[in-house]
């Protein structure tokens, strides 16, 4: 029980870290908040032969964005791969997790370059947890290229939003 509580505790910092990102929508934090305000959480004590079983979750962290046909990192993205290092980090000493870095395109380009692209962003990202403390082998990397728009007009503001590396921590 101890250890669901300390998992409990890791997603209300991780949603804390998540929510001071100024590029995630606000209802993506509404969900990982959602049904906690003014609700308080009574643990019970169990006996030792009770098995708990904690679900895996998956926890979206900060998004990181990118210039066009780009796959370093600017200041401000830097950053937000400090805060989802932290974030990890934080879960990784109460849990077992996983983290998958998900690259993404907007839809300019042939599928087979914004493949590549996306595979570039994520092995960035990949390789800039590393170099903060996070073992490579926890972390998996895949390029959706242009197949997985948050946006879908064809203006520059919305191709922006689709130029991005997105980082899921799965904790159990």
């Amino acid at each position: 029980m101890k250890k669901l509580l300390q998992v409990v505790l890791v997603f209300a910092l991780v949603a804390g870290l998540t929510a001071c990102n100024k590029n995630v929508k606000d209802d993506a934090n509404a969900d990982l908040t959602a049904g906690t305000a003014g609700t308080e959480m009574v643990l019970e004590e169990t006996s030792v032969e009770e098995t708990v079983t904690v679900p895996t979750q998956e926890i979206a962290l900060g998004a990181v964005y990118f210039s066009l046909d780009k796959a370093t990192l600017s200041d401000d993205a830097r950053k937000i791969v400090e805060a989802n290092a932290a974030a990890i980090k934080s879960a990784a000493s109460l849990a077992s997790y996983r983290i998958t870095v998900e690259g993404n395109c907007d839809d300019r380009g042939t599928t087979s370059y914004n493949i590549a692209l996306g595979q570039k962003r994520a092995d960035e990202l990949k390789a800039n947890y590393v170099r903060l403390g996070i073992p490579a082998a926890n972390i998996e990397t895949v390029s959706y290229g242009e197949e997985k728009p948050v946006c879908t007009e064809a203006t520059q503001t919305c191709w922006a939003k689709n130029r991005r590396a997105d980082t899921l921590l799965s904790v159990k």
